[in-house]
């Protein structure tokens, strides 16, 4: 159970600098009123992206408990499902703007969030590597 909490308090912490380095570039570049013309605002898409990243962490480090040799595919089919939630979460606000400001701005939140996922499987796949 430490290792569950450690990586959700390793999560949060990465998505709350993530949201104010977005947030801070977006006013940096004066673009964060494009907000207000979407159905969507950047908190809204952290959240999605750290719920679904949260699921996608704990069933991995489930998987690496019960099935440690199938965890390589079971990370892999648990980011093809996020990615097709994603796609559906987002799918309204696509080739709304000319500039793609929707899909840059999810495409950054979705890889964040990805990157930290990937890390989580290594580092699952490595101790299950040193045990054996």
């Amino acid at each position: 159970m430490n290792n569950y909490i450690k990586y959700l308090l390793r999560l949060a912490v990465v998505a709350i600098a993530a949201f104010l380095a977005h947030m801070l570039i977006l006013k940096g570049i004066d673009a964060d009123g494009l907000w207000s013309q979407t159905g969507y605002t950047l908190s809204q898409m952290y959240s999605f992206c750290f719920v679904s990243s949260v699921a996608v962490v704990v069933l991995t480090l489930l998987a690496q408990w019960s099935m440690p040799k199938n965890l390589g595919f079971i990370f892999l089919g648990l980011v093809v499902i996020q990615a097709i939630a994603s796609y559906i979460y987002i799918k309204d606000g696509l080739n709304k703007f000319e500039n793609d400001f929707i899909e840059y701005n999810f495409l950054a939140t979705f890889f964040v969030f990805l990157f930290f996922e990937v890390y989580v499987a290594l580092s699952a796949l490595n101790e299950g590597n040193m045990e054996a």
